[in-house]
């Protein structure tokens, strides 16, 4: 009598056989499934074949909405630990300077999680925490994530054509504002109360300009920015809503 070996490994005896395919499988390729056994391969498929859950705003649903802006956060905090303990050079590398960026780019965005001062860092990463999770349950990781990096970008790259050429800039008020523009047309789409946002933007604003050493370039870049690509998103919410 000759014993029945697993297809995928046959050393090994199989005890039972694939529900989808009937292949004898071993208990290390074993899948439970809703009925009985799958071997690897069809429980693989089955999984694929599962349509995947959508946020309200287009993105895929995950388990953890708060991934991302944790990420976020332990980018921000890494990094000061970082100027903080390390070379003074480390931030004048990390800094958005506008006169330095057609020869070094890579300061439009890191720029973005720069900080010296530990009320700057705290007011920032404090906004970052209310705001994140929320967006980021609404949009998905992705889409959170492309938001985020972006305003900041577009905070960096406003610095760039309007700031002055030698002046120094660093901080995550731009990507901070982005997040809030998105959450300000969002939520006037959804026809929600904004007059806490409005008033939020509002004093931003105003300190910006009073207060010196604020970039306003910044966080008017990445306040529009945020705005633009939230609008975007629900308009292609809308279409794919809107596909048959």
């Amino acid at each position: 009598m000759t014993e029945t070996v697993c297809y995928r490994h046959p050393d090994r005896p199989a005890g039972v056989r694939c529900q989808r395919c009937d292949k004898p499988i071993c208990p290390s390729c074993m899948n439970s499934a809703a009925v009985g056994f799958q071997c690897p391969s069809c429980f693989n498929e089955g999984v694929k074949s599962i349509p995947r859950t959508r946020t309200s705003l287009g993105g895929i649903q995950r388990g953890n909405s708060q991934v991302v802006t944790i990420t976020m956060l332990a980018l921000n905090v890494l990094v000061f630990i970082a100027v903080r303990s390390g070379s003074p050079r480390l931030v004048n590398d990390l800094v958005l300077v506008p006169v330095l960026v057609d020869s070094e780019p890579w300061r439009l965005l890191t720029s973005a999680f720069t900080h010296v001062q530990i009320f700057h860092i705290f007011s920032n990463l404090f906004m970052l925490w209310q705001l994140g999770p929320m967006l980021e349950q609404m949009l998905g990781r992705v889409r959170f994530a492309i938001l985020y990096l972006l305003s900041a970008l577009g905070g960096g790259v406003a610095v760039w054509v309007l700031g002055a050429p030698g002046s120094a800039t660093l901080g995550a008020s731009g990507a901070v504002l982005g997040l809030v523009g998105a959450l300000l047309v969002i939520s006037k789409a959804r026809g929600l109360d904004v007059t806490w946002i409005i008033g939020y933007v509002a004093i931003t604003a105003v300190l910006s300009f009073l207060v010196p050493n604020i970039s306003w370039e910044g966080h008017l870049g990445g306040f529009v920015t945020g705005a633009a690509v939230a609008w975007l998103f629900l308009q292609e919410t809308k279409r794919r809503q809107n596909t048959p």
